[in-house]
């Protein structure tokens, strides 16, 4: 497993090789895919450390610092916050102030790389893999408790809506935030958040203005590759965000990309984005998930996605990257929370800009829990909780699992397109209206390929009708579908009837359940609604049972 761990005043040995830092320790095994990138610096006063990849390394070379490791060094000893601020990348890292013992760990703007902490009095525990410092933890007698917060977002959510894990004592890194570690206190402090004031631009301002941000933010991703050597992957879809992200790099240049696809036999993910990959003269490959068999890697991806998120959120992600070889790619380009940023998650303004609720957005309904509010007070709207709570702390969770792969990046999320995006009038994104006048306006070849999400119809403002001709038809044939008990070919993964009709999956879901649900970490409450989740719910409310009772395997394994 791919991570690092620094610690002071614990025994990390049980991982392995380390590295004694004079005040601390440290292990490492990182993915190295850009080396140059990193930065691992003990200038005497202070040590610098840096995993990721950086776009902008030039901006801090300077007359005094001709390499990027040093000028990487001086900048974050003389403004931490400002020198985060202008960098562009994914990563994580720390700053460790050896006369003052003062700890700064850190992550990127939208939390490409995550991260986590422990501390406690003297001593403290920092790493991008949840599984190590449970590990230290267990090794070293510290005492720690299962998070039934945790478990109650995932069985509400399906994924964590704050800084919270499965262990009580050990938090998140929030994106866009450091935090300062000294005499057993931590401060969290937040240098970048996503500005969405609205500036008065005409629509033909805001395509150019749109492309131009889009366009730079795929050089960023696509030049990293270069830079090392690597060949592109990108990934494909029937939908608009992958097949943007794929076709303006193939436009700017970048064409010798492997696209990548994963979903149901014969689903329009497969079809659409084959006629894509064929048209641009693209390598492409399919990865099935007819045989259900990623179902079962419950607790391989619980430890690779930190239990952040529901186990089955990736599909066969997991899989299909791990038939590849890696060696030959250094970022997995991906089109990732496009569809919610260049467009909206609602269609009515007024609720846009509220103030934030809980009830949006969960993966079921069934529990109901009262959260504590403090959560909705750090977002200024009801957009801005759903960006970062359905966006990153969700959907960006299958970052953490490729990363045991490959780097990761999307062109929409990068911060200057998020900036760019989010200025422009809620009119203009709402319902796709600015996605779809930016496709037709600079790539229009584009839309001649149909659109997943309007059941294949092409992506053209000019064919609402018949997409809602198109939508009528989908909805009567999953009422079909379900009252006969077919497969439905218009779903990418139809999990539950997989479930229902694979026997060994069933299962083998059915017995982890079973096995696990008699942990006594598990308080009656919980396992009350464990109970009521699993038997009453469907596949989804079933795995985001699982991933509750995986998280208190792993934390809290029974005798």
């Amino acid at each position: 497993m791919y991570g690092w761990v620094i610690a002071k005043n614990i025994n990390i040995s049980c991982l392995g090789e380390y590295l004694d830092m004079d005040g601390y320790l440290q292990y490492n095994k990182l993915l190295n895919k850009f080396p140059q990138d990193q930065v691992f610096m003990d200038g005497g006063d202070k040590v610098c450390f840096l995993d990721g990849y950086v776009h902008n390394k030039e901006y801090f070379v300077n007359n005094t610092a001709s390499e990027w490791q040093k000028a990487f060094y001086d900048a974050v000893g003389s403004d931490l916050k400002q020198t985060l601020a202008k960098m562009r990348g994914g990563f994580c890292g720390y700053v460790y102030d050896k006369s003052l013992e003062e700890l700064t760990i850190y992550v990127d703007h939208t939390s490409v790389r995550a991260l986590y902490y422990y501390v406690d009095d003297n001593r403290w525990i920092v790493s991008n893999h949840f599984d190590y410092m449970v590990e230290l933890m267990r090794d070293n007698g510290i005492s720690y408790d299962f998070s039934a917060r945790a478990a109650k977002y995932m069985m509400t959510y399906g994924y964590m809506i704050d800084d919270s894990t499965f262990i009580r004592q050990i938090r998140r890194v929030k994106p866009g935030s450091f935090v300062k570690i000294k005499d057993g206190i931590s401060e969290s402090t937040r240098y970048y958040f996503i500005n969405n004031k609205e500036i008065r631009v005409t629509e033909e301002e805001a395509i150019e203005k749109v492309d131009a941000a889009f366009r730079k933010a795929v050089a960023r991703e696509f030049d990293k590759d270069k830079e090392y050597g690597y060949r592109h992957l990108v990934d494909l879809s029937g939908g608009l965000d992958s097949r943007m992200v794929s076709w303006v790099a193939h436009d700017m240049g970048y064409t010798d990309q492997v696209n990548v696809t994963y979903c149901q036999n014969g689903y329009r993910d497969e079809k659409i984005s084959k006629k894509i990959a064929e048209k641009l003269r693209h390598e492409y490959i399919f990865k099935s998930l007819d045989d259900a068999q990623w179902m079962m890697d419950v607790d391989k991806i619980v430890s690779e996605n930190n239990g952040s998120a529901l186990y089955d959120g990736i599909s066969g992600g997991d899989r299909m990257l791990d038939t590849l070889n890696k060696d030959m790619f250094g970022i997995e380009h991906t089109g990732m929370t496009g569809d919610a940023i260049l467009s909206t998650f609602y269609k009515d303004k007024e609720f846009n800009y509220s103030a934030p609720r809980f009830e949006m957005h969960r993966y079921s309904e069934m529990l109901r829990y009262d959260f504590d509010n403090s959560v909705l007070k750090e977002y200024p709207c009801q957009e801005m909780f759903a960006i970062y709570t359905r966006g990153i702390f969700s959907a960006q969770t299958s970052y953490m699992i490729r990363q045991q792969y490959v780097e990761t990046a999307s062109p929409f999320m990068d911060v200057d397109f998020l900036d760019t995006v989010f200025s422009i009038p809620f009119e203009y994104r709402k319902q796709h209206h600015i996605y779809l006048k930016w496709i037709k306006a600079k790539y229009p070849q584009a839309a001649e390929f149909g659109w997943e999400k309007w059941g294949g119809i092409k992506p053209k403002e000019s064919h609402i009708f018949f997409r809602k001709i198109k939508t009528t038809q989908r909805l009567l044939n999953i009422y079909f579908c379900k009252i006969f008990k077919l497969t439905n070919k218009d779903i990418m993964s139809p999990s539950d009837l997989w479930y229902d009709n694979n026997e060994k999956v069933n299962k083998f879901i059915n017995q982890y359940y079973t096995d696990n649900i008699k942990n006594d970490v598990l308080d009656k409450e919980l396992k009350r609604d464990l109970e009521t989740l699993f038997n009453k719910g469907n596949i989804t409310e079933k795995s985001m049972a699982v991933t509750v009772l995986a998280m208190a395997k792993k934390c809290f394994p029974m005798i």
